[in-house]
Parts: structure tokens; C-alpha cells; sequence
């Protein structure tokens, strides 16, 4: 019987092979990023697939760990989170899908409400609320905006399936809507990744 290790990369290979084929046949609409999380969330069920002794905890409040990272395109990661981790409004300006190995993370949608042409100036509103935990999951398109909390006392550990690596992502935009303020990360698009 083969290994944990050489298990998880067919299945993973397999995965990526069927992100490929929805993208290609279908591109990014809303119809292939819920068949990415419905596919996702297949793969997070595999538990014994993804065993803790195989990924080290996170030496601040998260870490991220390589799957299936091309130099450019979609991007598969396996997430740790501590608990209590939270990430304020944000947007990824690129699409993801997430999808639970064990623990919760909750996901509060926003929606910008004022005209964007104040610099630095941005208000939101909260539009909805996603729990995402084992045999769940969640899909963004391009510039939805999301904060994240992880509930309990267990890390959120989980799959991230991103339209670029990280090392390659677009512009991170992120909001306080207390402050009715907005900052932006430069964009790693035009970059060398490292």
C-alpha cells in the first residue's frame, strides 16, 4: 500500500487535473468556483490523507504549506490556523475556495457601498455570514470581501485553492469599516517570485 505522502500527492494531482478542466471548460464564473468548492471539499474529507505529523504548526498565528504550487495559476495549499486567528475585511483581488479538514472558521462577507473615489477612503457593509468546518466549504470571486475568524479551541486546519501562488498574488486590499478606511499591498503580479 503506497504511503501517506505518495497518497496525498495522487490525490492532489488529481484534484489540480480537475481544477484544469473546469477552468478550461468553463473559466471563472460562479458555476466553476462552486464545483472547485464542492471538489474542495471532497478532498478535506480525506482526513487521513492530511495527518498533523506531516505539517508543522504554525510559529505565529498561521501557516500555509505548499500542495501544488506552479509558478503561475491556481495554487493549493494546506492552511493551519490557531485558534482565535482572525483576519480583518479583505480582498484577495483573486478568486479562492476553501474547504475544512477539522476546526471552524468563520467567514463575514462584505460588500463596499460608497463610490471608490476617495483615496484611502472605503465603506462596507456586512452582507453574510459562512461557517466553514469539515465537509464544508467556501468560494470568492475576484474582489469579494471577506473577514475570517477561527472559533474554538482546535486550530482550523484546511485546503486554499487560490487563482495565483501567494507568491504571485495581486494587490491585497484591506478595510476598517470602523475607520471607513482602506489600504492596499503591492501587487506581487509583475514580480519576480523568489
Amino acid at each position: 500500500m503506497p504511503d501517506i505522502a505518495a497518497r496525498r500527492a495522487k490525490a492532489v494531482t488529481g484534484f489540480m487535473r480537475q481544477v484544469t478542466t473546469i477552468l478550461a471548460a468553463e473559466g471563472v464564473t460562479p458555476s466553476a468556483l462552486h464545483a472547485l468548492k464542492l471538489k474542495l471539499a471532497a478532498l478535506g474529507q480525506k482526513v487521513d490523507l492530511f495527518p498533523p505529523a506531516h505539517f508543522a504548526d504554525p510559529v505565529a498565528e498561521g501557516r500555509f504549506h505548499p500542495l501544488a504550487v506552479p509558478a503561475d495559476g491556481p495554487a493549493l495549499y494546506l492552511s493551519i490556523n490557531k485558534p482565535g486567528k482572525e483576519a480583518a475585511p479583505h480582498d484577495h483581488g483573486i478568486w479562492c475556495v476553501n474547504a475544512s479538514i477539522s476546526g471552524r472558521e468563520r467567514h463575514l462577507l462584505y460588500r463596499r457601498i460608497d463610490d471608490a473615489t476617495k483615496p484611502g477612503v472605503a465603506v462596507v457593509e456586512k452582507v453574510g455570514e459562512v461557517m466553514v468546518a469539515p465537509g464544508q466549504g467556501f468560494a470568492m470571486a475576484d474582489h469579494d470581501i471577506h473577514s475570517t475568524e477561527v472559533l474554538g479551541d482546535a486550530p482550523a486546519i484546511g485546503l486554499a485553492l487560490y487563482g495565483y501562488p501567494l507568491a504571485r498574488f495581486p494587490s491585497v486590499v484591506w478595510y476598517h469599516p470602523d475607520l471607513g478606511t482602506t489600504r492596499a499591498t503591492a501587487s506581487k503580479r509583475h514580480t519576480d517570485a523568489a
